[in-house]
């Protein structure tokens, strides 16, 4: 649905650099936020390595920083088919 709102000049400003920052776009992150601000501050279910999107090197992190723990989204190789060796 399309809707125009009037949004005060430097809070747009804001909201644009935290949306290039974390490699969205505006709508993805007011989408977002408004989710996380009617469900009563929980966040909706993301794929959790935007969170680490421009965050720095990964060369000191450890499978258990990966965010992947508890993570109930879309599985990213359903349409991935292995070839089993027949018997």
């Amino acid at each position: 649905m399309r809707t125009t709102i009037d949004i005060p000049d430097e809070l747009m400003k804001e909201a644009k650099k935290k949306a290039i920052e974390e490699g969205i776009t505006l709508k993805e992150l007011f989408t977002r936020t408004l989710e996380k601000e009617l469900s009563g501050g929980v966040p909706a279910q993301t794929a959790p390595w935007k969170q680490l999107h421009g965050k720095g090197s990964a060369e000191a992190l450890q499978p258990e920083d990966s965010g992947f723990e508890g993570y109930s989204g879309p599985d990213w190789n359903h349409s991935v088919q292995v070839n089993e060796p027949e018997d």
